[in-house]
């Protein structure tokens, strides 16, 4: 065997175990688990209920109690109680005053809550009524309500609760007090039953 086969034979096995040595490798891992937070609010406080124009017929009460599912579409949404106001034998001018109601955020996130929708009926009727926003210079904004679209209002809605027409921003753990006002108008028909939801909503925030 020549010189020159001995020189190639070394340069063949460093060649060969340079290979087998770029395939040796390590890894490092970047692992990041997120828990997320829930949206969740809802109605706190010891009701107290006042009447005026009251000629000791009328009855106002409230409570909280599940009626329905508030929302349908959202899993979370179909726990919370609703805030029950039922006027037996009203006439017009009666007004029930519903106080020291809280909307508080029991979630573990912050949240904006804001009036999403008002909806009146009258019992039976497959057609809903209209609540307008008003605006009284002694008052503050309120809503007229006519219930059986006949043109004539039946109820107006004034309260604290109107302070919601903005963005309230409530941290976990913070409540907002309001007080509902219900005053029943001369349009109201006799012997009628209607209904008017007061939806609030609660959304995250990202500010």
């Amino acid at each position: 065997m020549n010189k020159t086969m001995f020189a190639v034979i070394p340069l063949i096995l460093l060649t060969i175990l340079g290979s087998a040595l770029a395939m040796w490798y390590d890894v490092l891992k970047i692992r990041a688990i997120v828990e997320t937070g829930s949206v969740d609010v809802e109605f706190s406080g010891r009701l107290y209920v006042e009447d005026f124009e009251n000629k000791d017929v009328a009855r106002c009460s409230a409570r909280y109690a599940e009626i329905e599912n508030e929302d349908a579409n959202n899993p979370f949404g179909n726990n919370d109680l609703e805030l029950s106001i039922t006027v037996d034998n009203a006439y017009p001018c009666y007004i029930c005053k519903v106080n020291t109601v809280y909307v508080k955020n029991v979630g573990s996130i912050p949240v904006h809550v804001k009036i999403d929708r008002i909806i009146a009926s009258v019992a039976g009727s497959p057609t809903a009524g209209i609540c307008e926003q008003k605006f009284d210079p002694n008052r503050g904004p309120y809503f007229e309500c006519d219930v059986d679209n006949d043109g004539d209002a039946d109820i107006n809605l004034w309260g604290c609760f109107t302070s919601f027409l903005r963005d309230i921003q409530l941290h976990p753990g913070e409540e907002k007090s309001f007080t509902v006002e219900l005053h029943v108008k001369q349009g109201a028909e006799e012997n009628s039953s209607f209904t008017i939801q007061i939806y609030l909503k609660a959304r995250q925030y990202n500010e």
